[in-house]
């Protein structure tokens, strides 16, 4: 428990400051980026997310239930990847997030500004549209 709350206080303050940090150094600029995985299957959902730098460990999902990470993202760890397994499906590995490609009008799933949520179904992973509120299907299994 004390490795756990230690990791999260370190989290926490790379967060308040990252972006500061790297913005104050002209080097690059950071964004933060919430994101939420909702597992919508009969089955618990295994989930391993990383970015080039930082790894978010793997996850158990329980059926009907969510798990959210923050991500500081920039051009020095640019996207977010996340290994999806589940007992009826094969391993799945997914691109939630990418920094250069965010805010083009033809990769919608990466417009999310702040928050991306993203669903897993029987059928395969949806976003959540930021212009619509609705989800739409992102890749199938």
């Amino acid at each position: 428990m004390k490795k756990l709350i230690c990791i999260w206080g370190f989290f926490i303050v790379l967060i308040l400051s990252g972006s500061a940090i790297l913005q104050q150094s002209g080097v690059v600029e950071a964004r933060i980026i919430v994101e939420n995985v909702v597992n919508s299957l009969m089955t618990p959902l295994s989930v391993d997310c990383k970015t080039v730098n930082v790894d978010y460990g793997s996850q158990t999902v329980a059926a009907g239930e969510g798990w959210g990470f923050t991500v500081v993202a920039s051009e020095v760890d640019p996207s977010v990847e996340c290994v999806f397994k589940d007992g009826d499906h094969a391993v799945k590995t997914v691109e939630i997030w990418n920094y250069a490609r965010s805010g083009y009008s033809d990769v919608p799933w990466y417009n999310c500004d702040s928050s991306c949520t993203w669903e897993v179904k029987e059928d395969g992973f949806y976003y959540l549209s930021q212009e619509t509120g609705n989800y739409k299907l992102y890749s199938s299994w």
